[in-house]
């Protein structure tokens, strides 16, 4: 399985450069946020001094936890393949949290100079861009994360996340440290001729999990994410050879608006 170092090193560069970046827009517009509800809360009066200084972290807080959940949500869905599993909760707190320190900001600005200074649309309009590029700036985040690990073999959104690293392709292969003793390495049974045997139980492996993809999930589904699927199940495979079956079964079963052909 690939991992971070091994992609070139101007992409692991850029990785890291953005992420920075995004990171330090994120703390300043989370300051400047913080700032305006803050001064808001002690304008109305309604808390004590502590409990002013705390509420502006609520949102923010809340709405970290929501993408968390979010994430997890997604997560979990592809180990349970259960309906029942939803981010619907985490999705509407997201959408709650920020347009409460939207509102919160513009809020603060209105309230500064009324209706009758000029000045006023001019506040609303930049006390909202904090909050907005904050909301932004942990999308973008969130968004790196999930490219990286779909590089790695193991996407956001597959059981392939929660299971342990397994042996990489890359340099000499050796048997995790959770498999049984004596198992051969992954890349040593592929050299061995009398492996025919556990080459058709793999591709079973694989056609099996295909098998209970709808349509609509085949269409989109990645030899990276076949192979982090089967290692999560404790099927060691090559992504090469994954996406040689996948391309096959295709073929063999097109999509119903498609027309059948021999392989």
């Amino acid at each position: 399985m690939t991992k971070f170092r091994h992609l070139p090193w101007a992409g692991r560069l850029i990785i890291v450069t953005v992420a920075a970046g995004v990171f330090a827009v994120a703390v300043v517009a989370c300051a400047t946020s913080y700032n305006a509800i803050y001064r808001l809360v002690d304008m109305l009066g309604l808390y004590g001094y502590r409990t002013t200084q705390a509420f502006p972290l609520l949102l923010d807080a809340a709405f970290l936890i929501a993408e968390m959940a979010a994430i997890l949500g997604g997560i979990m869905r592809a180990v349970t393949r259960s309906d029942e599993v939803s981010a619907g909760w985490p999705g509407l707190t997201m959408v709650l949290c920020g347009l409460g320190t939207i509102s919160f900001n513009v809020a603060h600005a209105y309230l500064i100079g009324g209706r009758g200074d000029p000045l006023t649309v001019w506040r609303c309009v930049v006390s909202a861009l904090p909050p907005v590029l904050m909301i932004l700036s942990f999308q973008v985040l969130i968004a790196i994360v999930k490219w990286v690990m779909l590089h790695l073999g193991r996407p956001l959104n597959s059981s392939a996340v929660l299971s342990p690293t397994v042996a990489s392709g890359y340099g000499p292969a050796m048997p995790a440290p959770w498999a049984p003793y004596g198992q051969m390495p992954w890349s040593l049974q592929q050299q061995n001729p009398q492996n025919g045997q556990a080459e058709g139980s793999k591709r079973q492996q694989v056609e099996t999990y295909l098998a209970g993809l709808d349509p609509g999930q085949l269409a989109t589904t990645t030899r990276s994410q076949v192979t982090a699927e089967l290692n999560a199940r404790g099927v060691p495979i090559d992504e090469t050879y994954a996406g040689r079956i996948l391309g096959e079964w295709r073929v063999d079963h097109p999509s119903p608006n498609g027309s059948r052909r021999k392989r």
